[in-house]
């Protein structure tokens, strides 16, 4: 019998994504997982709730396959059953984009609703905005796998 399946979801406009089913999946999917551009880490949002768990978010590693999501979400709430689904979607700008966009906001208002403290919340938002920041730190630098054009000719 098969599994679970991760849904990806395709998103466009002029900013590369489609905020009203960003917004849809963010009011709506019992969980999902935002995947930057810019870095490897992703978010992942339970919003499932137990008699003694509240929601989850959380900076995670990227994973191989929706299995070990899957596995890894049980590793995490062992109390929570497994989800029908996991949904997926990339956000190809900025975390900062994310939070102008509104997306931060949403996500957010959701998860205060059902009972997330905005410090858990804030310190999630800080640690993407890390990420970000030391991916950018790696690719001015040089380190792998980004490369400098110092001391090379160009053509």
């Amino acid at each position: 019998m098969p599994g679970p399946d991760i849904e990806l979801v395709s998103v466009e406009d002029d900013l590369g994504v489609d905020l009203s089913e960003i917004l849809n999946v963010v009011n709506s999917a019992d969980v999902f997982v935002v995947m930057f551009h810019l870095f490897e880490r992703r978010l992942l949002v339970d919003a499932r709730t137990s008699e003694h768990d509240l929601p989850l978010i959380r900076v995670v590693d990227r994973v191989r396959s929706s299995d070990e999501r899957f596995r890894e979400l049980m590793r995490l709430r062992p109390k929570v059953s497994s989800p029908e689904k996991i949904i997926a979607f990339q956000w190809p700008r900025t975390v900062r984009t994310l939070v102008e966009a509104g997306a931060w906001q949403a996500i957010s208002d959701r998860l205060s609703a059902l009972g997330v403290a905005e410090s858990s919340m804030l310190a999630v938002l800080h640690e993407l905005q890390w990420e970000e920041r030391r991916e950018e730190i790696k690719a001015v630098k040089g380190e792998e796998p980004y490369r400098t054009l110092k001391g090379t000719q160009l053509s």
